[in-house]
């Protein structure tokens, strides 16, 4: 089989077919369930608060599968084996877990709240809180641009679409229904996605493991392409695994929430009692996906796929492709299209909410009505569209890069909010500020020289290790340090 001349394997017409059948199908579902959510601020940016335990649960679940789950997950099973699908899937599960605690404790201080900037400047200082939406704002936009760019890069390659073009009519979709309802909307899709996700996994899946040979198959593919991976710290390859992406990528996962807006909004939204088993319902329901999505990769090493570089990044698309009817292609890419324009709607509501409620307050004689503070999300939403797309289309940008680039930067702020709520007054507004912005600033360079330009992987987990626990450590040594100086 010839993997580089196989595709596309339907003609542009199927592929806008499908992105015109999602497009009816979440345009009436947000039509139905989304009426009134836009006459006030808290209706359109916290869906009025309302958000019960197991809505939550589908939704934060739903909210964490994006692109590395539904296409990194299997690159990793395929490239590095057992060892690549454990460090990409661990640090994803558990984060959530944690997080839950600790994120009520943000609501109960802040039952009112509606972002984690305006959370940070109530707490520490304006300048605290523009480094916060600096970071939260650069996530939104890289992860918006992701999922686009893993989105459309699946329908080019099934159906010849150029991408370029399909990030715009992705966003369009995504804009279209987010710009009506706001985050209503984005928990409406999340609960048809994490559905549509569940219920294709358990029917695709299991077919290609048979088709491709069953249990033997998957064996011979423990150890990923190389054959070396089936394992965690037992060879020199699990260990250069370990510390060039297991490390970054683990540790990424634990700090991701803390730097995403979209899961405090989450947060704002659920009904106070109902916020940490939301959280960990949401994890359970998320790991089955990466999980399953991942043993494609094994099963495409054990059958010895030599998949072009190219096409690495569809790993879960050439799989599937490889051993079952052409037309079950079409079952994933509806799939994955839930998966990914979920989640910009997720990340054009978390721009949207930081634009009207943070950025807004900034400029003075604007409109304070209700309607003129939702006006001023939507206005956000369009924004972030124009910088993601930017992004997602630039010359020879791939998915991997883009999550490796917002992945350090955004675990920089996890340590310090970590231990601030853990034991409020051990950090102090000197401290906040300078110590993620020094460890930021030392730590981001040294992990991006080591993983892209050449610096070796100890490198790589050298500038890992600096931006997530020298924020912490920083933190809290600056913010003693200026207390002796104030005694």
């Amino acid at each position: 089989m010839n993997l580089a001349t196989m595709f596309p394997l339907f003609s542009p017409a199927t592929g806008w077919g499908l992105l015109a059948l999602y497009a009816v199908v979440v345009f009436v579902l947000t039509a139905i369930f989304v009426k009134g959510y836009a006459d006030s601020k808290t209706g359109f940016l916290v869906a009025r608060r309302e958000i019960g335990g197991f809505a939550g649960a589908m939704s934060v679940g739903a909210a964490w599968a994006w692109a590395p789950a539904l296409f990194i997950s299997a690159q990793m099973a395929y490239q590095n084996g057992i060892a690549g699908l454990f460090w990409f899937t661990i640090g994803n599960f558990l984060t959530l877990i944690l997080f839950s605690f600790f994120v009520k404790k943000i609501r109960d201080q802040q039952p009112e709240g509606f972002t984690l900037a305006g959370y940070v400047k109530e707490k520490f200082s304006k300048r605290v809180q523009n480094i916060f939406l600096i970071e939260l704002w650069m996530l939104a936009a890289c992860a918006f641009a992701l999922n686009a760019l893993a989105g459309s890069k699946a329908v080019e390659t099934i159906t010849g679409i150029n991408y370029n073009i399909v990030t715009l009519a992705l966003a369009a979709i995504a804009l279209v229904y987010a710009l009506r309802g706001g985050l209503k909307a984005s928990v409406i899709t999340e609960i048809f996605k994490i559905t549509v996700l569940w219920l294709g996994i358990l029917v695709v899946v299991p077919w290609a493991w048979s088709a491709s040979g069953g249990v033997d198959i998957l064996a011979n593919g423990l150890g990923g392409i190389t054959g070396k991976g089936d394992g965690l710290f037992h060879n020199e390859f699990v260990i250069g695994v370990f510390m060039a992406v297991g490390i970054s990528t683990a540790l990424g996962h634990l700090g991701a929430p803390w730097g995403d807006n979209g899961f405090y909004q989450r947060a704002f939204a659920i009904k106070p009692k109902s916020i940490i088993p939301a959280f960990i319902g949401g994890a359970f329901m998320f790991v089955f996906i990466p999980l399953m999505i991942g043993s494609l990769g094994f099963m495409a090493a054990g059958m010895n796929l030599e998949i072009p570089k190219n096409l690495i990044g569809m790993t879960t698309i050439v799989s599937i492709s490889s051993v079952l009817p052409s037309w079950t292609v079409l079952i994933v890419v509806f799939m994955l299209l839930a998966g990914l324009v979920a989640v910009l709607d997720s990340h054009l509501n978390s721009a949207g909410a930081l634009v009207s409620h943070d950025i807004k307050e900034k400029f003075k004689n604007t409109d304070a009505s209700e309607q003129g503070i939702i006006k001023w999300s939507r206005g956000g939403m369009l924004v972030l569209a124009a910088m993601a797309l930017a992004i997602a289309n630039w010359p020879g940008i791939t998915l991997l890069t883009i999550f490796l680039f917002f992945g350090v930067m955004r675990a920089t702020v996890w340590w310090p909010m970590m231990l601030h709520l853990w034991k409020p007054g051990l950090i102090n507004e000197k401290g906040m500020f300078w110590g993620i912005v020094i460890a930021f600033i030392i730590g981001f360079p040294t992990f991006l020289y080591g993983q892209q330009f050449g610096g070796g992987k100890e490198l790589t987990m050298i500038g890992t290790l600096i931006a997530i626990f020298g924020s912490g450590l920083l933190s809290v040594l600056i913010s003693k340090f200026s207390k002796k100086e104030l005694a």
